[in-house]
């Protein structure tokens, strides 16, 4: 009794781009499709916007200071590199300036990042629910956001006395210069996350922030002939 011996991939006959074995059927080509499937970057697309006007106003606020910031750090930065390696020597300003004002881009950063909802979420949970549960669930975890941040700023309110006593090392700034970029940004996200809490029980949650599960149906149905 004969039998035919296997097929090589590369013998005439035998398409190379078919697959065997378990991943028979498969595409072996990672298509647009699989690419969308893994994408979880919803929560920063360009629609990700301020749903209401006091996140709106307040991540405007803090574009500015996180621009403003940076320009003049990036001057400052300029300024000690030329001078130490083309002139031997150095400016005090230039020196601590930077140092000093990083807090205040991280604190506008923070700002506008949570404006458009742009902090990164662990939404394994939520992002299973659907409807009226997906819309408590936001709800639920906005508020607990706002109490939460709402402790944070007593807490640091404590600090401001101790900071307020000292002085950087180099040109003598108050601390509580620096400090403030912090409470400033944990201040401000309280309201954010406050007046974001009140806009989801009064309006629901926008249509752009629900996960693609909790959209509704027709949005997701092939248009025919496309």
């Amino acid at each position: 009794m004969s039998s035919t011996p296997p097929t090589s991939p590369h013998e005439p006959g035998r398409d190379p781009g078919r697959s065997t074995g378990r991943d028979a059927g498969r595409d072996p080509v990672i298509t647009e499709e699989d690419l969308a499937a893994l994408d979880t970057s919803e929560g920063h697309a360009d629609d990700a916007r301020p749903e209401e006007k006091v996140n709106e106003i307040t991540a405007r606020i803090g574009g500015w200071i996180a621009m403003l910031a940076t320009a003049v750090i990036v001057v400052l930065v300029t300024i000690a590199v030329v001078m130490r390696y083309f002139l031997n020597s150095s400016l005090p300003i230039a020196a601590e300036g930077p140092t000093y004002l990083f807090p205040w881009l991280i604190a506008g950063g923070a700002i506008v990042a949570q404006g458009s909802r742009g902090h990164i979420a662990v939404d394994v949970l939520v992002s299973r629910l659907s409807g009226e549960a997906y819309r408590k669930a936001q709800i639920a975890i906005w508020t607990f956001s706002t109490v939460l941040l709402g402790y944070m700023t007593y807490l640091a309110a404590y600090l401001i006395g101790p900071m307020s006593d000292q002085s950087t090392p180099i040109m003598g700034w108050p601390q509580m210069g620096s400090f403030g970029a912090f409470l400033v940004m944990i201040a401000v996200m309280t309201v954010q996350a406050g007046a974001r809490t009140l806009h989801y029980a009064r309006h629901g949650v926008p249509d752009h922030a629900l996960p693609h599960a909790a959209q509704s149906p027709s949005a997701s149905k092939e248009t025919p002939g496309a």
